[in-house]
Parts: C-alpha cells; structure tokens; sequence
C-alpha cells in the first residue's frame, strides 16, 4: 500500500491524518493524489524494470477525488506513461463514497475496472456500507478495519464480526484483506478463517522505496 509522508524541514516527518483534510478542504488533494498515483506506477515500473517480483501496489483514493474529476481517465493516464500493468494496481475507496449518487459511482467504477484496475473497499465495517451497495458495485476486495483485528483474542464479538465479514465476502466471491495485523495470534485466527490477504506491524513498518527495493531484492533470492 502506497502510504504518503510529508517530509518538512521545519516540522520534521508529518503523517496523512495532519494534512490529507486540508488538502481535500482546500482542493489541494486533486493535485496530490495524481501525484501519488503517478509516483506508485513509476516506482513500480522500476521494480519490475530490475527483474524483482511483481507486487500489486495500493492507492487511496479519497471522496474528494472520486468526484473531482475523471478518476478512470487519470489511472489510464498513469498506467500508460509509465506503460504498467493494470493488475499492478489497486484503487481503494472509502465508505463515504456511497454517500453520494449511486448510480453515478457504479458507472465510475466500472470505468475503473474496464482498464482492468481492481478496487478495494477500505476500512470496511466503520461506515455506511450495506449488503445492497456491495452487491451492487464493482468491488473487488474488502479491506477489514483494524480496530476490529484488535478484538482478536480480546473480544469474542469482535472475532465474531471478522468471521460473518470473511465469510459473508467469500460468498459474494470477494477477497478479504486484514488491515493491523500485529502478532501471531491475530495472524493465525485470520489463516484459520481463510483471510487472503494480511498487512500490518506483524510482517514490517512502512519503508521507504529504497528499503522496500532491498527487501524485494531479498525475496528474489530466496526464491
């Protein structure tokens, strides 16, 4: 997942929660978040260009941008500069997309989807989503919220909820990606119930290109 840090000379390193909501008040995040995109379709482009594994790189994009310009002509744009392929990126939205025009958000993504960009639905089981909104947009992965991966081994009700999650999503033919993940028995309990997919604290902190490029370097040696 692609993860965006201001590095300021006079506040040192800034995380997204202190300016990503002034960059989406002041419009500011139409330009930022093409940024964004171009940079992880590059950098992926170099990764694949040096012979390492192919990974699929996530990228937020927020409600601002959904509806603030073309969003499918912006990703094709990307996609062909840096000539990658489409499945080398993921598109995740929030919740609060659905807040707006039904129709017109389905017609969005599947415009999206048309360029063979698959999306996922972050922070699932925090919002507005329902049964009828997945059933009728095109999603591709729910990404479940941390704060319910927290519960495991704390909270029966919280296990509870992660498995109708995992179960409800595979029925509905959709992967499942497990946000926080941070010891092994949150990992265990999530491979028990068949989660496809993992991210968290558990595996590594965010790196940096560099350091994800040595760390990819590794893993091409092993295999």
């Amino acid at each position: 997942e692609a993860l965006i840090r201001w590095n300021s000379p006079e506040l040192g390193m800034v995380f997204p929660d202190q300016f990503i909501s002034i960059a989406e008040e002041n419009g500011m995040i139409l330009q930022l978040g093409e940024w964004i995109l171009n940079e992880a379709c590059r950098q992926n482009k170099v990764w694949q260009k040096k012979g390492l594994p192919s990974i699929t790189i996530a990228v937020n994009v927020s409600s601002v941008q959904f509806s603030g310009y073309d969003l499918a002509n912006i990703i094709e744009s990307a996609l062909k500069q840096h000539q990658l392929d489409p499945k080398l990126i993921e598109i995740e939205l929030t919740e609060s997309i659905f807040l707006d025009n039904l129709q017109r958000t389905g017609e969005i993504l599947k415009s999206i989807r048309n360029l063979g960009v698959e999306i996922a639905l972050d922070d699932f089981g925090t919002g507005y989503s329902s049964l009828a909104y997945l059933r009728k947009l095109l999603i591709d992965n729910l990404k479940i919220d941390r704060s319910f991966i927290n519960e495991i081994s704390n909270n029966e009700d919280g296990e509870a909820v992660i498995t109708a999650i995992i179960s409800m999503a595979h029925a509905m033919r959709l992967k499942v990606t497990a946000e926080g993940v941070e010891n092994i028995d949150q990992l265990t309990f999530l491979q028990e119930l068949q989660c496809d997919y993992v991210q968290g604290y558990y595996f590594y902190k965010p790196l940096a290109a560099e350091d994800m490029t040595e760390l990819l370097k590794q893993k091409n040696i092993k295999n």
